[in-house]
């Protein structure tokens, strides 16, 4: 994993607003995120969790509905592309209204989504199939490997190669979202981490030895993109 703190993506949208996303943390952000399976068909009345004043909540209770993952995942994240359902919900420190109601939106990529992707970049290698279009897959695998990959190359990726590269919290049972794709089964918990362990060991021993050793619409960020 890359130091959460750095800047993995930039881009402006709609209505001159900016957008700086930090690599995604090891872990989600905290409670209220919606990719937690724990929150989905829960309503509550949303804490103050932003590091930055005058961010916006929405009024009264949040639904967590299952169908708003769905929707995100349709809108922003099947194609692999970083878009604002990209984002964590909680805005950072540089997120601030700019002359001429513009936003600069400051956050890190968001863990769930993340990991979901992930997730079925793993399946659609495995199967050719999964919750991600053929592009979408191949414009991840390309992130995770740091090298252009072709659709039709995906089938011939190794699972343990794309595993050593993938963020911890691949497998945690409490990330997902059944309206997106199915939860994780008990065999690839076990599969993928056997191959996780293989492929980090694999390479280990090719990095030479070191130190003795061999990540307003734009700020109701509930409501509309996470």
């Amino acid at each position: 994993m890359s130091n959460a703190d750095e800047v993995k993506k930039t881009w402006c949208m709609a209505g001159d607003h900016h957008v700086t996303m930090r690599q995604p943390r090891a872990h989600p952000c905290n409670g209220q995120c919606p990719w937690l399976v724990a929150n989905h068909g829960t309503a509550v009345e949303l804490y103050y969790d932003h590091e930055v004043p005058g961010i916006g909540l929405p009024e009264g209770d949040f639904d967590f509905a299952p169908w708003k993952r769905a929707q995100v995942w349709e809108n922003d994240l099947k194609d692999g592309v970083h878009a604002f359902g990209s984002l964590c919900h909680v805005r950072m420190k540089g997120t601030e209204l700019r002359a001429g109601d513009s936003w600069d939106v400051v956050s890190h990529q968001c863990t769930g989504a993340h990991v979901m992707q992930q997730r079925e970049l793993l399946r659609h290698v495995e199967h050719w199939a999964s919750a991600l279009t053929a592009t979408g897959a191949a414009r991840l695998a390309s992130e995770m490997l740091g090298r252009d990959v072709a659709e039709d190359e995906l089938s011939h990726l190794a699972l343990g190669e794309l595993l050593a590269r993938a963020h911890p919290g691949l497998l945690d049972p409490a990330i997902g979202s059944s309206a997106v794709a199915p939860p994780l089964t008990t065999g690839e918990i076990a599969g993928w981490e056997r191959l996780r362990v293989a492929g980090a060991a694999d390479e280990d021993a090719t990095v030479p030895a070191r130190s003795g050793r061999v990540e307003d619409a734009i700020v109701h960020t509930h409501d509309r993109a996470t």
